[in-house]
């Protein structure tokens, strides 16, 4: 009887054992990923919280550095998608003048970003600033498009609307690492 309960108990031990040490590891990832959000600045902590737990790359970040950069990289993603949205919208002649500041402005988030991602393992100050430049040039955007009432413009601000929430996610990740230091 002793050799069958001895068995049941290494048995159980071992079925349980990854449930343990999962719900540790999401835990712990769960715990950057607050850090991330409560420092957002907007205070828009319930889409920082959402966004980063449904993305698989995040919840299973295993310290502060590889959220860091898997928040970066997802912001990198959306100003990627809008820098081609802006790049096909110049093509056409009525968007021209006013979307090459745009462009320039898409342009720059990217290789921000870009920057703050290889930045924050050596110098999370200068990712901070990286990130707060994206800022700037999103507001750029926001002031050249401005209330126009066109489908593409509407849509433009809607993409740069979103950006401002990955920048802000972005910085509360990028401030996260510079205070840690």
């Amino acid at each position: 009887m002793t050799s069958f309960s001895g068995c049941f108990f290494l048995l159980s031990m071992v079925v349980s054992l990854p449930f343990f040490f999962g719900s540790t590891l999401t835990m712990a990832s769960t715990k950057y990923i607050d850090t991330v959000c409560n420092s957002a600045s907007t205070g828009n902590k319930t889409f920082c919280f959402q966004t980063l737990t449904a993305y698989p790359p995040a919840v299973s970040a295993t310290n502060m550095v590889k959220l860091v950069k898997i928040v970066l990289g997802l912001g990198l993603s959306h100003a990627k998608k809008t820098t081609s949205f802006v790049a096909e919208l110049a093509k056409e002649h009525t968007f021209k003048k006013y979307l090459k500041e745009c462009n320039d402005s898409y342009t720059l988030i990217v290789a921000e970003l870009k920057d703050a991602i290889v930045e924050s393992d050596e110098d999370p100050s200068s990712a901070v600033y990286d990130v707060r430049v994206c800022a700037d040039q999103t507001h750029i955007v926001k002031y050249v498009v401005g209330n126009n009432t066109d489908m593409a413009s509407k849509r433009l601000m809607e993409m740069t609307l979103l950006m401002d929430k990955f920048i802000d996610i972005c910085d509360g990740a990028t401030n996260s690492l510079w205070h840690k230091y």
